[in-house]
């Protein structure tokens, strides 16, 4: 079996050097071939995955958090071999995909699942949005596209990285807080499979494949990663106070039954800023801002799990 590894050397360092010493062994022992590439920057970790596709691996492993799961998985779908069988192991600050699945910590467990574990086809999405720069992005996601306040969340959270000590969830929520508070409601014009639904401020909208985001926020809770469409989560614009509030029940999904809440399901999602921009993001990246178009792509990922 010839598996290809996409690794994010900044993710999870505690441990890593045992861990990777234990996990090849467990590999190689079942006669696998490995082909490790690490990550450097934004963008390494698509590249590596279509790559390693287009080399003809059996299965393409990314090993780090959200983004480094993503960009991996998007790298697979612009390959010629979009249908290469793709897989993960979460060691990054939120690892909120994994949540969706449920899947052995341990070396020689985890060794033993990527070769015995059935493949599955869940669903990506594809946002194309503008960058800082003016440009036009388009890139997939596997887990969680957002804008508003998660967007600056997401940004604050990337900027902190380096030298960070706290558990990932604390990050998180610690980020979200601040920002929380510094956050000032932009309005959009949201349109769900060409029926405009909403017109108004927000603090946050999440197109859903997963249910979790933000490190163990559960935030779409009725999200399945292989039903064909989207879970919208639209969080309307508040005070901060109201929004801190909701923000205590978002873990345990509770935060649905709130008047300030609403979902919807869709399988394109399009949407303009009324005034200021607001950020974007995507599987724990941030990519650019609004306007932006988000689509799924029903089946498009094998995914061994």
């Amino acid at each position: 079996m010839k598996i290809g590894i996409v690794l994010n050397p900044a993710s999870g360092r505690r441990g890593r050097r045992l861990f990777w010493s234990a996990l090849r062994r467990a590999l190689e022992a079942r006669s696998a071939d490995i082909s490790l590439r690490e990550t450097k920057g934004f963008g390494d970790a698509e590249r590596h995955g279509r790559e390693l596709a287009e080399d003809g691996c059996d299965l393409v492993l990314a090993v780090g958090g959200d983004g480094t799961v993503g960009e991996v998985a998007g790298g697979i779908l612009r390959s010629h071999r979009p249908g290469a069988v793709f897989s993960f192991i979460p060691t990054g600050t939120g690892c909120d995909f994994a949540r969706n699945f449920k899947i052995p910590r341990e070396p020689a467990r985890i060794a033993e699942h990527l070769v015995t574990a059935p493949v599955r086809s869940v669903d990506a999405g594809l946002l194309t949005c503008e960058t800082e720069d003016g440009l036009t992005c388009t890139r997939h996601f596997i887990n969680i596209a957002s804008f508003g306040v998660s967007g600056e969340i997401v940004r604050a959270v990337n900027e902190a990285r380096r030298g960070r000590k706290l558990p990932g969830r604390m990050v998180f929520f610690y980020h979200s807080l601040r920002e929380i508070l510094r956050y000032k409601p932009l309005s959009i014009r949201l349109r769900l499979d060409g029926e405009d639904v909403y017109d108004g401020p927000v603090t946050a909208v999440a197109i859903a494949n997963g249910a979790w985001f933000g490190g163990g926020m559960k935030v779409a809770p009725e999200a399945d990663v292989a039903d064909g469409v989207f879970d919208v989560v639209i969080i309307k614009g508040a005070a901060r106070l109201k929004v801190l509030t909701l923000m205590n029940s978002i873990y345990s999904g509770r935060h649905v039954k709130s008047p300030l809440v609403s979902t919807r399901r869709a399988r394109l999602v399009e949407v303009w800023p009324a005034g200021e921009p607001a950020s974007i993001d995507s599987d724990g990246e941030a990519p650019g801002h609004i306007p932006a178009r988000f689509e799924v792509l029903p089946g498009a990922v094998n995914l061994l799990v």
